[in-house]
């Protein structure tokens, strides 16, 4: 049993554990030769993580990912109840059963998100909460709420016009219905906006990230694997 452990050097009885920092998949050859891989974060450092992987190895040599939620609001861990990654490495290590959950992965050309991307409101709260990531704000949900007390005032004049925005969007595919005005739930099929500008600020799982594109896609591109027990 081999563990890939990406951004946290983590020891556990009878488990071969491989640590290799954020951001550094490209160094790693073969991908296919480890059960799993343990990821020590939040939401953003799993799409990161997945995307690295996802670009360099074909989807189908993607081990299972076990989670080690680190990060703000973990949504991913929460969402589909995942158990604390010390529960997950004691199953293995005494080889116990171990469960997987299929989840589908997204794409708006090659950038990769898991369950949250878009050009709305959603872009100004994470911007201004990474401008507040310092001190003890750093970590926590308190530059987030913080963040919501700043931007009010914004939320409840814009957010009637950027419901009605044909340019503007915001994707969060755990909603159970397809889609309510440029809000969209569930992906079944590819989805495609014109966004008027060529240059784009948009927000994927709580990162931002800039798309040099008018008109997008966004379509499903896989699945990936979450251990649970």
């Amino acid at each position: 049993m081999k563990i890939l452990s990406v951004g946290k050097h983590i020891e556990f009885q009878n488990l071969e554990i491989v640590y290799t920092p954020l951001g550094n998949i490209n160094s790693i050859e073969n991908i296919s030769e480890y059960d799993y891989i343990l990821v020590t974060g939040g939401d953003g450092a799993i799409r990161r993580t997945l995307k690295d992987i996802y670009h360099k190895f074909e989807t189908s040599l993607i081990p299972p990912f076990i989670i080690n939620p680190t990060g703000s609001f973990n949504v991913v861990a929460k969402i589909h109840r995942l158990p604390s990654f010390e529960k997950i490495l004691s199953s293995i290590s005494n080889n116990e059963h171990i469960k997987n959950i299929t989840i589908p992965f997204y794409a708006i050309d090659k950038k990769i998100f898991l369950f949250s991307c878009g050009n709305s409101s959603d872009v100004a709260h994470i911007f201004l909460s990474e401008v507040l990531r310092f001190g003890f704000l750093k970590t926590g949900l308190l530059r987030y709420i913080i963040t919501s007390m700043f931007l009010l005032p914004f939320h409840l004049l814009a957010t009637p016009f950027l419901l009605f925005s044909k340019s503007r969007f915001f994707v969060f595919t755990p909603l159970k219905f397809k889609r309510f005005f440029n809000i969209y739930g569930q992906i079944n099929d590819s989805i495609e906006i014109d966004l008027k500008n060529y240059y784009n600020v948009l927000e994927l799982d709580g990162d931002l990230s800039v798309v040099k594109k008018q008109k997008i896609v966004i379509k499903k591109v896989g699945n990936i694997s979450l251990a649970t027990i």
